[in-house]
C-alpha cells in the first residue's frame, strides 16, 4: 500500500511541474504582449496627438476642444518659407540619397566580391558616419569644406554631408544581401554568352533591387529628417524644412507646424505602402528578410 502511494505521488509531481511551467509560460507570454502594446502606445501617442492637433481649431492644446478645421493646412500652404523649405529638403534628400545609393552599391560589391588588403578597415570607415554624433560630424565637415576646400556652406555642402551620412545604411543593407546572393546565377548567364553589363542588369540587379531600394529609402529619410548636420552646413540661401520647423516651434502659437508634421507622417506612410507593394523593401528596412528569401 505504501509503495503504491509513493508511486502515485512521484507520478503526480511531473504533472504538477508541467502545469506550473505552462502557467509561467502563459504569464510570460501575456506580459510580453502587454509590454509590447504599452511600448507601441508610448511611441504612437505623440504622433496621434500631432495629427489630432493638425485638424483642431486650438492647435496648441487638446483641451478645451473647440472643433475641427482645415485652416491649419491652408495656413501652412500659404507660407512661402514653408514651401521653399519643403522643396529644399526634398531636393537635398533625393540628391543625397541617390549619391549614397550609387556609392553604397559599388562599395558593397567591392567588399563582398573582392579580397584586398585593409578590407575590414575600408568597411569600418564606411560605417563610421552612421555612429559619429551629428554635432561632431557637422562641425568637422564645416571646417573641412570651408577652411580646407574653400566651399562655403550651402546646398552642395548639405548634399555631400547627407550623402556621407546615408552611405552606411546602403552599404550595410546591400552588402548583407550580396553575401547571400547565389553567384552561380551570374556564372550561368556568362556561360550563355551574356556580357557583364547584361548579367548585372538582368540577373544581379533584379535580385538585389529590394535591398537597394531599402538603402535608398533609409538614406532619404535620414537626410530629410536631419537637423544637426544641416544646421552647421546650410547657407543663407539654403532652405531646410527641419530648420524651419525648429524656428516655428519656439513660438507659442504655430498651428501650421502641426499641419506640416501631419503631412510628413502621411507622406512617409504612403511611401512605405508603395515600398511594400513594389517589393519587400520594408522587410529589408525592418530586418525581417531571411536568407532563404
Amino acid at each position: 500500500m505504501a509503495t503504491e502511494t509513493s508511486e502515485s505521488t512521484e507520478a503526480a509531481r511531473p504533472t504538477e511541474r508541467l502545469v506550473g511551467h505552462q502557467r509561467i509560460e502563459r504569464l510570460l507570454s501575456t506580459s510580453l504582449y502587454v509590454v509590447s502594446g504599452l511600448l507601441l502606445l508610448f511611441l504612437w501617442v505623440p504622433l496621434a496627438i500631432i495629427i489630432f492637433l493638425a485638424f483642431a481649431e486650438n492647435a496648441v492644446t487638446i483641451f478645451p476642444f473647440e472643433g475641427f478645421t482645415l485652416d491649419n493646412f491652408r495656413l501652412a500652404m500659404r507660407s512661402d518659407s514653408m514651401r521653399s523649405s519643403l522643396v529644399g529638403s526634398f531636393t537635398i534628400a533625393t540628391v543625397a540619397a541617390s549619391i549614397a545609393t550609387v556609392l553604397g552599391v559599388l562599395a558593397s560589391f567591392a567588399l563582398t566580391r573582392y579580397r584586398f588588403r585593409l578590407r575590414e578597415v575600408y568597411r569600418t570607415f564606411g560605417i563610421i558616419p552612421m555612429v559619429i554624433p551629428g554635432i561632431i560630424l557637422g562641425v568637422a565637415l564645416r571646417i573641412y569644406f570651408q577652411n580646407l576646400l574653400g566651399i562655403l556652406p550651402g546646398f552642395a555642402t548639405v548634399v555631400l554631408a547627407h550623402s556621407l551620412y546615408g552611405l552606411p545604411f546602403v552599404l550595410l543593407i546591400v552588402s548583407a544581401r550580396l553575401y547571400t546572393f547565389d553567384e552561380s546565377l551570374e556564372e550561368a548567364a556568362r556561360d550563355l554568352g551574356a556580357d557583364p553589363l547584361t548579367v548585372f542588369r538582368d540577373v544581379t540587379l533584379p535580385v538585389i533591387a529590394p535591398a537597394v531600394g531599402a538603402g535608398f529609402l533609409f538614406a532619404w529619410i535620414r537626410s530629410f529628417e536631419d537637423y544637426i548636420r544641416a544646421l552647421f552646413l546650410t547657407g543663407p540661401n539654403t532652405d531646410v524644412l527641419t530648420i524651419w520647423m525648429f524656428s516655428r516651434i519656439r513660438q507659442l502659437d504655430a498651428p501650421e507646424l502641426n499641419a506640416v508634421s501631419a503631412l510628413i507622417v502621411f507622406g512617409i506612410a504612403v511611401a512605405l505602402a508603395v515600398a511594400m507593394n513594389v517589393g519587400n523593401v520594408t522587410g529589408y528596412v525592418a530586418g525581417t528578410v531571411t536568407e532563404e528569401e
